[in-house]
């Protein structure tokens, strides 16, 4: 009788070790590709949209803009109200610190053109685009206001493109190089002339 306890207790002690055992086996493993957060999930994001209508309401241009990591993809589309004319008309990147956008009075008056401005850390550009998508003037796709007004007129500055003081006719504000207000000027479309007023217009 005496050996029937010892039996047992030796039975209880063998699976006793057996089970601190696996226990300490299954502890010390390490888990690859659980843990207790969920991961996060890498979601695109998808292209910002912004349109302005024309004041007569047959066209929109819309811009689309895209961020990567260190760049800014951007494209700008044109469309009527009957949806029978959809095009691209301007694309464009730039860098995180530059940036392109719709004046609210983009379009001339009579639906032809619209106009752009680019924002970065050498000061802003402004740009006539043909709203047919077409060549405003022989070859060219885009007339870069900015860039003619520097070439010519190394005494002024831009300061602002207000908008449209007529058909064809695009509105510029400038300041002196040297320090002060400066003369307004016409940006005549498609002939790329510049025609400096008597007056300021604000």
């Amino acid at each position: 009788m005496e050996k029937r306890p010892r039996i047992i207790i030796a039975i209880c002690l063998v699976l006793s070790i057996i089970s601190i055992g696996y226990i300490l086996s299954v502890k010390g493993k390490p888990q690859t590709g659980k843990t207790g957060y969920p991961l996060p999930l890498a979601i695109a994001k998808p292209p910002q949209e912004i349109s302005v209508g024309s004041p007569d309401g047959n066209w929109t241009l819309t811009m689309k803009e895209e961020k990567n990591k260190e760049t800014i993809s951007y494209r700008f589309l044109i469309s009527n109200n009957d949806d029978i004319f959809n095009k691209e008309i301007f694309a464009k990147i730039l860098s995180s610190t530059d940036a392109l956008s719709i004046p609210a009075n983009t379009f001339s008056p009579d639906d032809k053109y619209v106009f752009l401005k680019e924002t970065g850390l050498n000061g802003d550009a402004y740009f006539v685009l043909s709203v047919s998508g077409e060549s405003i003037s022989g070859n060219i796709q885009t007339l870069d206001i900015s860039g003619l007004f520097a070439a010519k007129y190394q005494d002024y500055k831009i300061t602002d493109v207000t908008g449209w003081g007529g058909v064809g006719l695009v509105v510029i504000n400038t300041d002196k190089a040297s320090g002060g207000v400066g003369p307004s000027f016409w940006f005549e479309v498609p002939s790329g002339v510049f025609v400096k007023l008597s007056n300021r217009l604000n």
